[in-house]
């Protein structure tokens, strides 16, 4: 086992923060797929959203859950991997602005 020190460094990188930040929002999107549209399966479900421009509202619900990590990781001061989390918001963030002005 290492110590508290090397543990907090191994978990503190840009990467590891938009893995997360990526991850987090496509697991709440799964969830809203499987309670709301069970007839479809995941990957129809985001390509008739994209194709459409309906996934724009779910995804913004889904971004927004990237405030926990990101709230947990600096507080826990590993400040890479919430800039990981902020850099994947801003890019979902620029996914959701394109759809809006579809």
């Amino acid at each position: 086992m290492g110590s508290v020190s090397t543990m907090n460094r191994s978990y503190n990188s840009i990467f590891i923060g938009l893995l997360i930040g990526i991850l987090g929002p496509l697991t709440i999107l799964f969830g809203v797929q499987v309670f709301e549209f069970p007839h479809m399966s995941f990957w129809t479900f985001i390509r008739v959203g994209f194709a459409t421009g309906t996934l724009s509202p779910w995804l913004k619900l889904a971004t927004l859950f990237n405030l926990a990590p990101f709230f947990i990781f600096v507080n826990s001061n590993r400040l890479q991997t919430g800039r990981g989390i902020v850099f994947a918001t801003i890019l979902s963030g620029l996914v959701i602005v394109y759809f809006t002005l579809m």
